[in-house]
């Protein structure tokens, strides 16, 4: 039994389908030449992209299993410590969900785009660095301003 098998096996409320395909993922995904989406997938692997889509809709604890991951992996013996640490991804689409305007530090200012915060788990003996959790950083809602009278009220004095 390899470790993402025995990681599987730990955590709770996965059924045998899912383990079975979440294999076959994590394998595809090292095996696949360009963009990670559900045809290449399919292309490399014996699932259809259907089953692909399928089975994104369930839901899955990705920080749970990188903590499992990370509990068999890291030398207990050494020191860590976790780190946070926002990313900007550039996006030129009109149509990306949340896309706004947030702090580009490469440029300097506020450009659109995407904004993603990382938390990671830093190992000082190595100086590696493994992603526990990463989440997008969501859009503020646009506020729209308000409109000036053209009118001066009336006074009723």
């Amino acid at each position: 039994m390899n470790i993402m098998e025995s990681i599987l096996q730990q955590m709770p409320g996965i059924s045998q389908p899912q383990k079975k395909f979440l294999i076959t993922l994590f394998s595809t995904i090292l095996l696949s030449y360009g963009k990670i989406n559900f045809t290449n997938l399919s292309r490399y692997s014996c699932l259809s992209e259907k089953t692909y889509r399928r089975h994104f809709i369930k839901s899955f604890n990705f920080t749970q299993f990188n903590q499992y991951f990370l509990e068999q992996a890291l030398n207990p013996e050494h020191t860590v410590f976790a780190v946070i640490d926002c990313s900007f991804l550039i996006k030129s689409c009109k149509k990306t969900d949340g896309k706004a305007y947030f702090y580009n530090g490469v440029a300097g200012k506020s450009e659109q785009g995407l904004e993603i915060s990382v938390i990671s788990i830093v190992e000082i003996e190595t100086r590696l660095s493994y992603s526990l959790s990463v989440q997008q950083t969501p859009s503020r809602p646009q506020i729209k301003p308000v409109k000036k009278l053209t009118q001066k009220p009336k006074n009723s004095w």
